[in-house]
């Protein structure tokens, strides 16, 4: 006899399975109660996903509602209309509505990621108890590693859209506003305003110029193949501090060639941690420092900012900043220990611990 609770009746109620003593028998039935659930955890997996579409194309919508209320203030605000103060406030709301959709999204990604990691779980246990298909069932560790790299490749394509939408969209919305401008110009005979707005344009131009290039370079630094992780990084301080204009320091041992996967991963993680310490630290100095004891490689990237309370900013999001659990998984990935530690008043120390593999 197998007894299973059935969804359908009072939770005081069971329903009795009788189901023969062959083991075949017995998987059959476990196949059946999976296969329930897969198709009840798919049904609501499909609804969340339209959900998400729908708050991702509001999400856009907003952004560019935003942009436009934003363009429009700073043009009446240049030129002194009394209308600066309904459009402040026109802005104000478009962004808090962007805000609040904004955490509606992530809060959706979140649900989807998870959902979807539960699906995957229970699909694989489906596949490991499989024995019917003449062939071994493939390594359900190797299936979450797939499934891991999948879901990462997403992330990092949102992170991206985000990127670019900060950095380049914004240089390019500028120029249609100053062409706008120009062209209102003319047409008003205001001649004399136009080699001001036209130097103005060609200043944000060079400006968004090197954005786009460092956007590229940190796609893909080349220093790092050409010169190893101490070079690539070492010209990544100097670009950070060339542009946030913050006290940065670099302090590496003698580094061997590493592994490719290792070098990219140690280099991005410094990428994130000095981005936190930006937005953060509050300009406060950091410290970027690689040694190497007993054939372990440290890395330890320290700042001096006011340090907050990793629980309390868990509670609030309820979970990890997503800052922190990229580094964790990357660490995770090539075999590394990664602890931050921190406290309010105290600052913030994100530290990486692995064995020293050479190339």
């Amino acid at each position: 006899m197998l007894y299973l609770p059935n969804r359908e009746i009072s939770d005081q109620e069971d329903v009795e399975i009788t189901v023969s003593a062959e083991p075949s028998a017995l998987l059959d039935a476990a196949h059946a109660i999976i296969a329930e659930q897969l198709t009840r955890l798919r049904e609501l997996h499909q609804s969340a996903q339209q959900r998400h579409a729908k708050v991702e194309a509001d999400l856009r919508q907003s952004a560019r509602l935003l942009d436009e209320a934003s363009m429009q203030m700073r043009f009446a605000a240049e030129r002194g209309l009394p209308s600066v103060a309904a459009m402040a406030e026109r802005e104000q709301q478009l962004r808090s509505e962007h805000d609040l959709l904004n955490r509606e999204y992530e809060a959706g990604r979140r649900a989807l990621r998870q959902l979807d990691l539960l699906i995957r779980q229970i699909d694989m246990s489906s596949t490991t108890l499989s024995g019917d298909t003449g062939t071994e069932p493939d390594d359900p560790w190797v299936q979450a590693l797939r499934s891991q790299v999948v879901m990462g490749r997403e992330d990092e394509r949102a992170r991206l859209a985000r990127e670019v939408h900060d950095g380049p969209a914004q240089v390019l919305a500028n120029a249609l506003m100053g062409l706008e401008h120009c062209q209102n110009l003319l047409k008003t005979q205001r001649t004399e305003r136009l080699a001001e707005v036209l130097l103005q344009m060609s200043e944000a131009a060079r400006e968004g110029l090197r954005e786009v290039r460092r956007f590229i370079a940190d796609l893909r630094p080349g220093k790092l193949d050409e010169q190893g992780l101490h070079g690539a990084l070492t010209e990544y301080v100097r670009r950070y501090h060339d542009t946030v204009s913050a006290q940065v320091t670099l302090e590496a041992d003698p580094l061997p060639r590493l592994a490719n996967e290792t070098e990219i991963v140690l280099y991005r993680i410094v990428q994130e941690a000095l981005q936190n310490a930006h937005k953060h630290a509050r300009g406060a100095p950091v410290h970027v420092i690689i040694s190497v004891r007993n054939d372990q490689l440290h890395l330890t990237v320290r700042d001096e900012g006011p340090g907050f309370d990793t629980r309390a900013v868990a509670r609030r999001a309820g979970r990890e900043s997503w800052g922190l659990t990229s580094m964790r998984e990357r660490a995770e990935l090539v075999g590394a220990k990664f602890v931050v530690t921190t406290r309010p008043g105290h600052g913030t120390e994100v530290t990486v611990t692995m064995p020293l593999v050479r190339r």
